[in-house]
């Protein structure tokens, strides 16, 4: 991507600016815990005003407390039937959040993904929308939210699998790779074939046409494009055996222009 290039930010919301991670559970309960806070406020006022000197403003502050207590209640069971209904609109969002990246509606897309990642955190849909977040040119945010899946936490519950691990390293390296940061690009590369070879895995299940059709893959050239498409014909399973050993070995740019020829010149 050229450095002239206007590159467009993602705003954080209401929400982010409180939380680095405001999932259905934190925005509901802060939103509930801040109503008790102001509601303790005001009868606490009350009650200083009126000293409970007589017993009708006593049998009316009960009153007050125990529908108060009721109120809570059914905020309470109220939760658990909106908690069914957000999972729902979970679907949805990430749904519509595939079409709009095939549009190439990448900011659409991504708030879709986002608020569907707060909704219910699943390793697909995070790296659905750091994805998103590269075919926008937003790296800052980018950073910010693979920090998020650094966490301990987050890898328990989140990333547990080999595929995830890869997946979350292939994103990294093609952040770099896109601004032509080569060495920290090779870095990312070098743990994909690590963790590949320790793994076995079958095949890496990612559609690269998104990356391959936005403004932000096409204004790659050199050896950092060479590294990209080496990249993704090794995570795809399209490379050929030759390369493939050098790939492995550490030769990640070089030949790539060959191996599109030799595909060519085998398919003729």
């Amino acid at each position: 991507m050229t450095n002239d290039m206007a590159l467009k930010k993602i705003k954080k919301n209401f929400w982010e600016k409180i939380f680095n991670y405001p999932s259905f559970n934190r925005r509901f309960w802060f939103a509930l815990i801040l109503v008790l806070l102001i509601f303790c406020i005001i009868l606490s006022i009350l009650l200083f005003i009126n000293k409970i000197n007589e017993t009708s403003n006593q049998i009316a502050i009960i009153n007050l407390i125990i529908q108060s207590a009721t109120l809570v209640l059914g905020i309470c069971a109220t939760y658990y039937a909106l908690r069914q209904l957000v999972e729902t609109r979970f679907t949805g969002l990430d749904e519509a959040g595939m079409r709009e990246i095939k549009r190439g509606h990448y900011s659409r897309a991504f708030e879709k993904w986002r608020e569907a990642f707060y909704i219910r955190p699943e390793a697909g849909v995070f790296t659905n929308l750091c994805e998103s977040l590269l075919l926008i040119g937003d790296y800052d945010n980018f950073d910010q939210y693979i920090q998020i899946s650094q966490d301990d936490r987050f890898k328990k519950k989140i990333f547990q699998e080999s595929s995830d691990q890869i997946t979350l390293l292939y994103l990294r390296a093609v952040r770099h790779l896109l601004v032509k940061n080569q060495g920290e690009a090779e870095v990312q590369i070098t743990e994909i074939i690590k963790i590949t070879k320790d793994n076995s895995l079958l095949g890496f299940g990612w559609d690269f046409m998104d990356l391959r059709s936005s403004i932000a893959y096409q204004n790659v050239n050199g050896e950092c494009k060479n590294i990209a498409e080496n990249l993704i014909s090794y995570l795809s399973k399209t490379i050929l055996p030759n390369r493939k050993k050098d790939f492995e070995q550490g030769n990640f740019s070089s030949q790539a222009n060959e191996q599109i020829l030799e595909n060519t010149n085998q398919n003729n």
